[in-house]
């Protein structure tokens, strides 16, 4: 497993900042971690950002990518 990967990991077993309709969000030593709650095949129906924001989470900003781990997927936000 990958540095990058070792740390959400681990992220993902201390308790999360939030939660919103579709996400779990962490805190990383990288940056923001959601967690998808449910599968979901297209998530470009989503809008994480607009569910940040309702934990007044700005995350406009930040680069966004992909994760997946133990079939979770995972969007990392960080600058």
């Amino acid at each position: 497993m990958d540095p990058l990967h070792s740390l959400v990991k681990e992220s993902l077993n201390q308790k999360p900042i939030g939660q919103s309709k579709n996400f779990e969000w962490f805190i990383t030593d990288i940056g923001i971690a959601a967690l998808l709650k449910k599968q979901i095949k297209n998530l470009s129906s989503l809008d994480p950002i607009k569910e940040a924001f309702e934990l007044d989470l700005d995350l406009s900003k930040e680069e966004k990518q992909l994760i997946i781990l133990d079939e979770k997927k995972i969007l990392l936000f960080y600058s």
